[in-house]
């Protein structure tokens, strides 16, 4: 079964409309916090992280105090906890052997003996004598050398061995650099969490479709009644650019130019509508006048109208999700006693279309309801589209239980994806 051409729009799928002036507006307050950080909390934070990153004294690594022995052979080291050398400075320069992003030193001992080291210069200090070197705090360490020393093997003493002269240093940032640094990683995880709110936020409230687990849509249909009333005014769903389609229960996500088109135009202006009140009259009027009666004039118009309107008043928060559910069981209902098929639904969704659409004085009332005939077969030919949902699907709805009937939404959402397109 081929996926549904009809997908949810990713017009707004992430939460953020085209409109760059919205996305400038948070970089003032980035680079406020960001600054705010550096200068208030730097200060306070930097203290607190010099001394984790401070080795502690006499460690390897460190400055080599007086009290640190000079050490002057291997069997010097090895009797040694702790030990410094004395080395000239073009050992340090030149004399060395890079292995990944570790520099080692190939280093000549007073007694002539030859070890490699690896050297933290920046606890090297100058001695009395020019051209000469007081090495850091060092450790003598067995290890197993990379390969890049063993190609001295041959002029080495031992191998299996080095000193351990920059322990577990890490390079101190400056107090400017470190409150630098502070502001804009609180900036950056600050915009990380404020990004997954607004994402969090806005599917809840309706606003958005989820990025990636799309079947979490609360506006999707939770069970057979809302699938199969959504189907009922897919053809509305699908006609106008602001509209994301079926199988939206409210044929749109709760964006704000939405929400309020569908308050002050659509329910407000064109209906009448100002709250709950007048929208389930309305609907009740629409609903009735076709109730208990076998065929009558553009009942298709009218309760697909009445179906649409409930979805409206849904997203407008209006009703609530329970209410809908009832009001739609109502509707539906009837709509199943008036016709046998979507084919007769359609058709007289369409002809009393395009008969409002005379009374209106539209001179193009034919064209118009063509466009809408042409998407109405569209949808029909779209295997999991919402004209795939069974005619005689199951529309009961029961005080404080609901329905409970999911088979057909089921499948539906089997094959549907959000839009990525």
């Amino acid at each position: 079964m081929s996926a549904a051409p009809y997908k949810l729009s990713n017009k707004n799928i992430y939460g953020f409309n085209t409109n760059m002036y919205q996305m400038l507006l948070w970089l003032p307050a980035l680079i406020a916090l960001s600054l705010s950080v550096e200068f208030l909390l730097g200060p306070l934070f930097y203290k607190i992280y010099q001394k984790n990153v401070t080795l502690e004294e006499g460690a390897a690594g460190t400055e080599a105090g007086a009290e640190v022995s000079l050490a002057q052979s291997i069997a010097d080291m090895e009797n040694l906890d702790t030990f410094t050398l004395i080395v000239k400075g073009v050992v340090i320069n030149h004399d060395t052997i890079r292995s990944g992003d570790r520099l080692y030193h190939y280093i000549q001992l007073p007694s002539g003996e030859k070890v490699i080291a690896h050297i933290n210069k920046k606890a090297i200090q100058e001695t009395d004598t020019p051209g000469e070197y007081r090495m850091p705090t060092g450790v003598w360490k067995e290890w197993t050398p990379p390969d890049e020393v063993m190609v001295f093997e041959d002029n080495m003493t031992l191998t299996d061995h080095y000193i351990d002269m920059y322990g577990d240093y890490v390079p101190v940032l400056e107090e400017s650099d470190y409150g630098r640094l502070l502001g804009r990683s609180a900036s950056a995880w600050i915009y990380v969490v404020f990004v997954l709110l607004y994402r969090v936020i806005g599917v809840r409230s309706r606003r958005f479709a989820p990025a990636l687990f799309w079947k979490r849509d609360p506006l999707l249909p939770r069970n057979d009644l809302e699938c199969w009333c959504a189907s009922t005014f897919a053809i509305w769903a699908h006609s106008f650019s602001m509209l994301e389609g079926w199988p939206l229960i409210t044929g749109v996500h709760g964006k704000r130019k939405a929400v309020s088109n569908f308050r002050k135009v659509a329910l407000g202006e064109q209906w009448d509508i100002r709250n709950r009140q007048d929208g389930l009259q309305t609907v009740h009027e629409l609903t009735e006048r076709h109730a208990g009666q076998l065929t009558t004039m553009y009942a298709g118009w009218d309760l697909c109208r009445a179906t649409q309107l409930l979805g409206m008043m849904y997203l407008v928060k209006m009703i609530d999700r329970e209410e809908l559910d009832q009001e739609f069981s109502r509707v539906g209902r009837v709509i199943q006693q008036q016709f046998h098929s979507w084919d007769e639904m359609a058709e007289s969704y369409l002809d009393g279309y395009e008969a409002w659409r005379r009374q209106s004085g539209d001179p193009d009332a034919a064209l118009r309801t063509e466009q809408r005939r042409a998407i109405f077969m569209q949808l029909k030919a779209n295997p999991d589209g919402p004209y795939s949902v069974p005619w005689r699907t199951d529309l009961t709805w029961t005080q404080g239980k609901g329905t409970e009937n999911r088979a057909v939404v089921k499948k539906v959402l089997t094959h549907y994806r959000a839009s990525q397109a």
